[in-house]
């Protein structure tokens, strides 16, 4: 007895290190999977229909064309390093720092074949535009006819914002944040919908997104960026 215990004991021990080192795998594995699927989530913004890479641009590094009937091509245009305007004078600061709103007029513009990039608007509203007056602006200077600023939730749902980008005509939006609470900004901040591929996700241009970074300009779904809404403006003309 004593001999076969002595040799079942190495057997005991291996199928327990096996059982041991099978739990860990599992786990490991699970683990992975979690990781690379919201690794998956986050990082699916990065490329996909529409956006295209472009080099040696002075403020863009891509562009976004959408699809079927009334197709536009939108300039990515950003404020921040990137871009030789990001240190110039701007509300105070610069427009790295606040040029956000005056960056998104810049991106619904090229869309609508009007060459105006974040420089351009800068000089011409210096020191600030009042964003109040934007509606104004992109109506009587511009010739877009726009919604004006919307403050009421439902032009912030899914549905109504869908529904609008199925005809390809954006919508500004501006972001605020409370008590620090925002995916996107520790303050306000504007930024374009472009487009929606019908089934739950949307195009968003961010005027402050790096290339290949969490918030860069690209497909999400519609719950990473509604509940940050505070007002939107919806581009009427085709």
């Amino acid at each position: 007895m004593k001999k076969h215990k002595k040799k079942s004991r190495p057997i005991l021990k291996l199928i327990v290190l096996f059982l041991i080192i099978y739990g860990v795998f599992n786990i490991f594995n699970k683990f992975s999977f979690y990781y690379t699927t919201v690794a998956q989530n986050q990082n699916s913004n990065y490329s996909g229909t529409g956006q295209e890479t472009v080099k040696n641009k002075d403020g863009y590094f891509t562009t976004f064309t959408t699809e079927n009937t009334h197709k536009k091509t939108y300039i990515e245009y950003k404020q921040n390093w990137t871009s030789s305007w990001a240190n110039n004078e701007y509300w105070g600061g610069t427009m790295e720092e606040n040029g956000c709103g005056i960056t998104s007029l810049s991106i619904i513009l090229s869309g609508y074949d009007k060459n105006y990039t974040p420089e351009n608007l800068r000089t011409k509203y210096f020191p600030v535009l009042n964003y109040e007056n934007l509606p104004k602006e992109l109506s009587n200077t511009f010739n877009i006819e726009n919604s004006g600023f919307l403050y009421a939730n439902v032009y912030f749902s899914k549905n109504k914002l869908e529904e609008h980008l199925l005809t390809n005509r954006p919508v500004l939006i501006c972001l605020w944040s409370e008590n620090g609470n925002n995916r996107w900004t520790s303050k306000s901040h504007y930024m374009v919908l472009l487009a929606t591929d019908g089934n739950g996700k949307v195009y968003v241009s961010n005027p402050n997104g790096l290339e290949n970074s969490i918030n860069s300009s690209g497909w999400y779904d519609f719950d990473y960026v509604t509940p940050y809404i505070a007002k939107a403006l919806y581009i009427e003309k085709y």
